[in-house]
């Protein structure tokens, strides 16, 4: 395999759900008011895909362990399978004026090719198909199960960040200049993350990409991005048993909290 990555125990990543293409959902049927959204966690690469792949290329930006993290019984999960060095399934599309970075990235965070030969365009338009459509299809059908239910439903993009690289050490909120949810429901989680003494920033370095922008302007939805750093639950790119289990029951009663609220 040429994941550069560590060998762990990992199998959800090549779990394929109904939903088609490579995802995974967790309670799918649970009648709570928050859909957790994991998009940057999968390590699968696809066979037909992975003969493409340039070996020499790293692939250190995963938001390592996010699914175990904040692993329940009580609320609804949708992660993406696949790398986000193949599809990322949180940028935008490029008939889209908010464009930057590209869906299919052409290169690691040094520069070095991602695949031997970058994908033809018939091929780009498959994987985009194939495993980043299906997983808006599946947020939207989440959503709208769940609206049948709520007044209100939170959608929370969950993503982790090397906080080694940035001058922040802080739970980055983003919210798209304040775009995708209500200044109420802002306030809010908040100051949940304060009652646990995790420190906030709000938009900055990260204001949230197209999963929150999409989403956050469906009436009834308020849409959040959240982003962990690496050092309050990583050692390098494994699990810190003690900050993991510290941070992993923060972030339930957090979530359990904005729930029971809004129930």
């Amino acid at each position: 395999m040429i994941h550069n990555l560590p060998i762990v125990c990992y199998t959800r990543t090549i779990r394929k759900s109904k939903a088609g293409g490579s995802l995974y959902i967790q309670n799918e049927l649970s009648n709570s008011s928050l859909l957790l959204s994991i998009p940057h966690s999968g390590l699968h690469i696809p066979e037909e895909i992975e003969v493409l792949c340039n070996p020499h290329a790293k692939r250190n930006h995963t938001d390592w362990f996010l699914p175990e993290l904040v692993a329940s019984n009580s609320y609804t999960i949708i992660q993406a399978t696949v790398s986000r060095y193949i599809v990322d399934v949180n940028r935008f599309k490029p008939t889209q004026k908010h464009s930057i970075q590209p869906i299919i990235p052409r290169t690691d965070e040094e520069g070095v090719p991602l695949f031997k030969n970058f994908p033809s365009k018939q091929k780009q338009r498959q994987w985009i198909q194939d495993y980043y459509e299906p997983y808006y299809r599946k947020i939207q059908e989440l959503l709208t199960q769940k609206l049948s239910i709520h007044q209100q439903v939170f959608l929370l993009d969950l993503h982790s960040y090397d906080d080694s690289l940035f001058p922040s050490h802080e739970m980055i909120l983003g919210s798209r200049k304040q775009t995708s949810i209500s200044k109420n429901s802002l306030q809010r989680i908040e100051a949940l993350f304060q009652e646990q003494n995790l420190p906030t920033r709000l938009d900055t370095p990260f204001s949230g990409g197209s999963i929150v922008a999409t989403f956050g302007k469906q009436e009834r939805v308020q849409a959040l991005q959240i982003e962990i750093p690496y050092s309050f639950y990583l050692n390098g790119n494994k699990p810190d048993d003690i900050k993991f289990n510290k941070l992993q029951k923060k972030l339930h009663h957090i979530f359990d909290q904005l729930n029971n609220e809004n129930t």
